[in-house]
């Protein structure tokens, strides 16, 4: 019996592990994906952990993108290719480009791109301004040099919010401010590509994140909305 009990406990916290796995955005394989029909324009949302949706109540149902997918309405097919802790940064501990879910998002040949990196590159162990803004804009120009030469929105990072005088996850706040968001405008400028400023839209709204970084389902729906609007404006 005792054996029993053992391996019921096992199985539940190795259950218990997986969801938090999932939550987190750690399974890189659990990206389902939608199949573009005929007509449809193709939406990629590219980025890290607040594109996948991490902490967001019911994630699959209410990550920006899926929220963004059903703003956008059936001519639209939009999938999710974000994945926790990445950055642009080639040689970050996490890079997003050499992750599987990136060559994913430049095979489905998106006629629209929406990118929002930069959080996880503000780490004491990743940040290098040139490597970025080089980085950045080679993963910019692998979208913008293909056969369907989409649409590109880049986007300027949420903020972050302390909890208890401190940014989660090691993310440095003054970087973010004075380094990042004035290189992710200045990529935009050079490039003439959509910029979205989700710094200002967020100000002062840490109501609307969970942890001080990622969007609760408030959130999420409201930075849906903003890209939706951008999107609706610039697309017909």
């Amino acid at each position: 019996m005792i054996y029993i009990l053992i391996a019921a406990i096992i199985l539940l916290g190795a259950f218990i592990v997986l969801i938090a796995l999932n939550h987190f955005g750690f399974i890189e394989s659990y990206h389902p994906m939608k199949k573009a029909k005929d007509g449809q324009i193709k939406v990629a949302c590219v980025g890290d952990s607040i594109t996948y949706g991490c902490t967001v109540k019911n994630r699959s149902k209410n990550n920006y993108p899926a929220v963004l997918g059903r703003m956008l309405g059936d001519k639209y097919c939009v999938n999710n290719f974000g994945y926790t802790n990445r950055t642009a940064i080639k040689d970050a501990d996490y890079p997003y480009t050499k992750e599987r879910l990136y060559q994913q998002s430049l095979d489905f040949k998106p006629d629209v791109v929406v990118i929002m990196l930069g959080s996880n590159d503000t780490k004491k162990i990743n940040w290098n301004k040139e490597k970025f803004t080089k980085d950045y804009c080679e993963i910019l120009d692998s979208y913008l040099n293909s056969a369907l030469k989409p649409e590109v929105y880049l986007l300027v990072p949420t903020p972050f919010f302390e909890i208890r005088g401190k940014v989660m996850w090691q993310l440095r706040k003054d970087i973010m401010i004075h380094e990042v968001y004035p290189a992710i405008k200045k990529i935009a400028s050079d490039k003439s590509i959509h910029l979205i400023d989700m710094s200002k839209a967020f100000e002062n709204r840490r109501e609307l994140f969970s942890d001080g970084v990622h969007p609760n389902s408030k959130g999420s729906k409201k930075f849906a909305e903003i890209v939706f609007e951008s999107i609706k404006q610039s697309v017909k």
